[in-house]
């Protein structure tokens, strides 16, 4: 492909990861490429070899702010440098730190929780009908939905999710300031330790309680920790989830009959959320690490300190693993998609985002059968803009 091209790359189709990507899986997988202060870093596309990473701690480290840590703005550095949660830890401290949370994200208690996702599903509908026959579905349910779902298992108060969301859209927006972003991932972590200050005092029935008394009076984690995991919490339950709520809407308005296929058949929502995951891939330049020495991949020498972007958009269209890779198809008996990651950092959250998509989209699909989009595709604001990729706005009428 020759030189060291420019990254973050544009997409040209809002449907699609940008073309550079296929390009590289092609002939150049392990992809140097340009950053915005003129550093050198390499962008993984196939999925072989992002595994092999994920997979390998001892020869890359994922440990935020340090020395080579790839970045895509400026904004992103001091964000990093700030990262206190086990999201931007090494082991052994990623390790101690999110054994204190698995819990909470059981499969056994995210089931639990399904019948109140569930009613909360129903009422929103209810009030997206209420509304009237032309609403824009972000705001009213992309939006509120995983707000509520959050509140309800976190613990902070449904009030406060557009503070949550403007915090989040702040740390994960690509047009920034440093200062700007740095201040709201701070404001976010201290709304936090108010909360558990608060529920130090008066505990409930919700995360924030429960953590409290197993792991914080026993001295396990202190406040200051348990603040910045739970904004870590907090901006990853909000963020992903809206994303991928209104680009599987848009997914199922654009294709009729997968819509009526899964309304006849809800037994099969749960392929298509794994499919509308692996084609969207809303994280678009993590995960990122860092080599500790030098390293062949793909016939390529990483050296000792150079970075890495980890294309988990990229991987979820390897025409090695997926047939007919651009296309959705809920069918497909191929290999695993990525968009949660692999590894130890693999998502903390991934049941419950599970559920809370399989929910709504077999709620959307039996309550507004004939949902449509009231303006042309040209219309709609994809994010382009952000870090977590999906759409800004997504008006329909039914």
């Amino acid at each position: 492909m020759g030189g060291c091209p420019h990254f973050p790359f544009k997409r040209n189709d809002p449907l699609h990861p940008p073309a550079e990507l296929r390009a590289a899986r092609a002939e150049q997988p392990v992809l140097p490429v340009t950053l915005w202060n003129g550093s050198r870093a390499w962008v993984l596309t196939r999925q072989e070899e992002i595994r092999a990473v994920l997979s390998d701690d001892e020869r890359f480290s994922g440990r935020f702010g340090q020395d080579g840590f790839p970045t895509v703005t400026e904004a992103r550095v001091a964000v990093d440098r700030g990262e206190r949660a086990f999201v931007g830890m090494d082991n052994p401290e990623h390790d101690r730190f999110r054994r204190m949370f698995t819990r909470e994200f059981s499969v056994r208690r995210m089931l639990a929780l399904e019948p109140e996702i569930r009613a909360i599903a129903n009422r929103l509908i209810d009030e997206f009908e209420q509304a009237g026959p032309l609403q824009d579905l972000v705001p009213m349910l992309a939006v509120r939905f995983p707000s509520l779902v959050m509140s309800l298992l976190f613990g902070s108060p449904y009030e406060d999710h557009r503070f949550i969301i403007e915090c989040a859209v702040a740390r994960h927006g690509l047009t920034q300031s440093p200062g700007e972003a740095d201040r709201k991932a701070r404001e976010l972590a201290d709304y936090c330790r108010r909360l558990i200050e608060a529920r130090m005092i008066e505990p409930r029935d919700d995360m924030v309680s429960r953590v409290i008394a197993e792991q914080v009076r026993p001295g396990h984690l202190s406040v200051e920790e348990f603040a910045e995991i739970g904004a870590m919490i907090l901006r990853a339950g909000h963020d992903t989830t809206t994303n991928m709520i209104a680009m599987g809407a848009l997914y199922l308005i654009r294709d009729p009959e997968l819509a009526a296929r899964l309304r006849e058949t809800p037994a099969d929502i749960r392929r298509a959320v794994e499919e509308f995951l692996r084609f969207t891939s809303p994280v678009q330049f993590s995960p990122r690490r860092v080599a500790r020495v030098d390293v062949e991949l793909a016939g390529v020498t990483i050296l000792k300190g150079e970075g890495l972007f980890l294309s988990l958009a990229s991987a979820n269209r390897d025409e090695a693993v997926f047939a007919q890779s651009d296309s959705i198809d809920i069918d497909r008996d191929n290999g695993p998609q990525l968009a949660f990651g692999y590894g130890i950092h693999q998502c903390l959250g991934q049941v419950l985002a599970r559920i809370e998509l399989q929910v709504m989209f077999e709620v959307l699909l039996a309550r507004l059968p004939g949902l449509e989009l009231a303006v042309p595709m040209e219309a709609l604001r994809f994010k382009h803009d952000m870090q977590i990729y999906g759409v800004h706005n997504l008006p329909v009428r039914w």
